[in-house]
């Protein structure tokens, strides 16, 4: 991590990735906390997230303006717009304006899936291939390490100066975010070849995904994975209930998530490059798997360590997938494929979160947790499995 840390070029694509992660980390659970305290539902709460999702739905037709435009001034604007969108948050008041947590978390997930398939593309513009799964670590690591402090000063900021200056420091973070793009070099326009069809160029990701083996196996585990994995987005209020705790609480969880990232980031960029991408997805879609299933056992400290261990094994798999993502597709089409595998991820996680926002009313939440960190570890390790001991291969 550190010699891509060091290129002062691409020192300001991190900044402005972790001050957006930061004010991102602030603001992600509010509008879950108000919905569950202003009606009383866990699948309220839960809806919040699956707001939030569904923009990734649309991730191709962001993909297909990342890989025309200049993807610097794309990031500038995208910061600008998505600090304007948070405003109708502070109108929060009461039951009869709760609605409006619902669109602010759809801006925030368009934010989320432009911004980052921006950075993707763009570090594999700037950076040679055997760094990238360096890079890939230093921002999910930003990411996930986020969560560190993020949720923690969030609900400070919320508690002790309320809704208002929870939403203007977010807004703050994105004015940052926008400054540090506006630093990095201009570069000359790379060569595209010509526009073609639309539903061509809409579908150029997919299309990729579906040609390279590795990637494609790579997507079915993530969308088994994420097909199962929604529901916990609702389950883990039901859980954190059961131990006698407020929604609140998900601040301390989260917290614990980001210590578990940090953890995982030492070591993943070795691991990836060592063992292969499509394996690291597989082992850590596995462990988070295992860290749903310790949800199972009542007790603060194990539910702490269980969001610790989450954290590494996502930092492991997402890492793993970025870098398989750029390492195997062409400069020209890599921000349509990258969004291309979060939207069939995100429509995965988007029905599950649907469902398991109605599910976590009418049935068990250990029953759902069993059945949820069994799929999960399924998918994983039918990833492993596809994997079949084959190397990265750096291109």
């Amino acid at each position: 991590m550190r010699a891509v840390l060091g290129r002062r070029d691409v020192r300001p694509v991190f900044l402005g990735m972790a001050a957006s992660l930061l004010g991102d980390a602030s603001l992600l659970l509010i509008p879950s906390i108000l919905a569950k305290k202003l009606t009383g539902s866990d699948g309220a709460a839960g809806l919040a997230l699956f707001f939030f999702t569904a923009p990734m739905c649309l991730a191709p037709l962001f993909g297909m303006v990342i890989d025309r435009v200049d993807r610097r001034r794309f990031l500038i604007g995208s910061c600008v717009v998505s600090a304007v969108a948070l405003l109708p948050l502070a109108l929060v008041s009461g039951q009869e304006t709760f609605w409006l947590v619902y669109p602010v978390s759809m801006a925030m997930g368009c934010s989320y899936t432009a911004i980052f398939g921006a950075l993707s593309g763009l570090l594999k513009t700037m950076l040679p291939c055997e760094l990238l799964a360096q890079a890939n670590n230093a921002l999910q690591t930003a990411r996930h390490g986020a969560r560190l402090i993020g949720p923690l000063l969030g609900m400070a900021i919320y508690t002790g100066a309320g809704l208002w200056a929870a939403v203007a420091f977010d807004m703050l973070t994105f004015a940052v975010a926008a400054a540090a793009f506006a630093l990095l070099p201009t570069t000359a326009p790379v060569p595209r070849p010509p526009f073609g069809r639309w539903r061509d160029e809409v579908t150029a990701g997919l299309r990729h995904i579906r040609a390279e083996p590795e990637i494609r196996s790579a997507a079915r585990a993530f969308v088994l994975m994420f097909l199962a994995a929604g529901l916990t987005e609702s389950l883990i209020f039901a859980v954190i209930e059961s131990l006698g705790r407020s929604p609140e609480f998900t601040a301390v969880t989260s917290t614990a998530m980001g210590l578990g990232a940090i953890a995982g980031g030492f070591v993943v960029a070795r691991a990836v490059d060592t063992l292969g991408e499509l394996r690291m997805v597989g082992a850590g879609i596995v462990l988070y798997g295992l860290a749903i299933a310790m949800w199972l056992v009542s007790a603060e400290a194990v539910m702490v360590a269980s969001m610790a261990l989450a954290g590494a094994s996502l930092t492991l798999s997402s890492v793993a997938v970025r870098t398989l993502l750029q390492r195997r597709s062409p400069d020209e089409v890599v921000g349509r494929v990258s969004t291309a595998f979060d939207a069939l991820g995100g429509g995965a996680q988007l029905l599950s979160v649907a469902a398991g926002a109605a599910m976590v009313t009418l049935v068990d939440h250990r029953l759902l947790l069993v059945t949820v960190s069994t799929a999960v570890m399924l998918a994983g390790f039918q990833a492993v499995r596809a994997s079949g001991g084959r190397q990265p291969v750096l291109e």
